[in-house]
């Protein structure tokens, strides 16, 4: 596909050959490296396509053989541009497309928050948004490191969060503390070391030093696995020490604290039927009503969908189009009676555990209670778990490089 590309924006050519000596044609460029492709025969004919750099050089080649080469058809972006010279308003007008894409892929135009269940990615996005990372911004002025800190900051119960850029998006994904933290992807030689407490499930080492074995208790922080691997002569004496990335499956017996309050009284929307529906498109951040929903209501809910339009699943653009609608409802006290609460509880707590699923966590126990205890319903309890709880740790220099003694004069070199 690549080739492709190169070969159209050159441009090429469509060529037939005939004559006497067709295969000590072909092998005459192949030793003078003359690239062909699609070689075929037509008839008495032998096509095939060469760019016009190459052509150029088979004039020697076509006195030695005597073939007569013909040019049937021309390709690519030079004879493009050639046949459409007369249509200077086209190429002013990709000339000006071309600088507007340039411009754009500048800036963020998505910001993308993946993960999490207690915080909804339209509040942190509006949280980004009071901190002045907002759809729009150059990339420049974007530190992803600056936005993980401020976000641990803020969030507490937020334990792991990545920030990066790809193309015109901005994409954070987040992990709260009682979720299982995903697995990195090393890309320097590293240690594995324990990413919380627990006990050693199972270990199977494919690189590196395995530091532990099943049963033994570890901390947080912990070498399981070190990525430094020791080199012996023949005589069995350390020569070296050579840092790799070090690779394991490594299961490990942890828990987690499960702690749901909700309060018995809540308040039910009920939804009159009563809608107004508008038509809005966003470009360059500011919004355009193709048509504004008017209303009336006291109690609604505003539902704005739009979609981002883009080139590629990075390459967004300042363009966003959708419907708002604005809905009637009205409020009614109610409360859960027991056996709702519980319902409730439980369907919350199964929600959880299938999060954990999805992170590769097995469940070993369940201590979980629910009770009802002063209008409230408290579901609280410990979590007995298996799950790959490691993370990568990068190998210092000193930790691997021995230094060597000159013998001359004692001094390290």
């Amino acid at each position: 596909m690549w080739m492709k590309l190169v070969n159209w924006l050159r441009g090429y050519l469509c060529v037939r050959i005939r004559g006497t000596s067709p295969e000590r044609f072909i092998n005459l460029c192949r030793h003078h490296r003359i690239f062909i492709w699609d070689l075929m025969k037509i008839e008495e004919d032998y096509q095939f396509y060469i760019t016009i750099k190459n052509f150029k050089k088979l004039r020697p080649i076509v006195r030695k053989t005597g073939m007569v080469p013909k040019i049937t058809a021309k390709h690519g972006l030079p004879f493009y541009i050639y046949r459409n010279r007369k249509r200077k308003g086209f190429f002013i007008g990709v000339i000006i497309c071309s600088i507007l894409v340039y411009i754009m892929s500048l800036h963020i135009w998505d910001i993308s928050v993946m993960g999490g269940s207690k915080y909804t990615p339209e509040a942190l996005i509006k949280f980004l948004d009071n901190n002045d990372i907002y759809t729009g911004i150059k990339k420049r002025k974007v530190d992803c490191q600056w936005i993980e800190d401020i976000i641990r900051l803020e969030y507490n119960d937020i334990g792991w969060v990545s920030a990066e850029i790809r193309g015109t998006r901005l994409i954070i994904k987040i992990t709260e503390t009682n979720m299982p933290k995903p697995a990195g992807v090393a890309i320097a030689p590293s240690h594995i070391v324990a990413s919380k407490d627990g006990i050693i499930q199972s270990i199977i080492t494919r690189s590196g030093t395995p530091l532990v074995k099943k049963g033994d208790v570890v901390k947080k922080g912990d070498m399981l696995v070190s990525g430094i691997i020791t080199v012996l002569d023949d005589f069995g004496t350390e020569i070296s020490k050579k840092p790799v990335v070090a690779d394991a499956d490594i299961r490990v017996k942890s828990f987690y604290n499960y702690e749901d309050v909700f309060s018995m009284n809540y308040i039910e929307k009920q939804y009159t039927g009563e809608e107004k529906r508008g038509y809005q498109i966003t470009l360059w951040n500011n919004k355009i009503f193709l048509r504004k929903p008017i209303y009336s209501y006291e109690k609604y809910d505003i539902i704005v969908n739009e979609k981002t339009l883009h080139l590629t699943n990075s390459f967004y653009l300042p363009f966003r189009y959708g419907t708002i609608s604005v809905r009637e409802y009205k409020e009614l006290n109610k409360k859960y009676t027991e056996e709702e609460a519980i319902a409730k509880a439980s369907m919350q707590l199964k929600r959880y555990f299938d999060r954990l699923a999805e992170n590769d966590v097995l469940i070993l126990e369940n201590n979980v209670t629910i009770t009802i205890e002063d209008n409230l319903c408290i579901a609280q309890g410990k979590i007995i778990v298996d799950e790959p709880a490691w993370e990568y740790k990068i190998i210092q220099e000193s930790e691997w490089r021995i230094e060597q003694i000159d013998e001359h004069n004692g001094n390290n070199n």
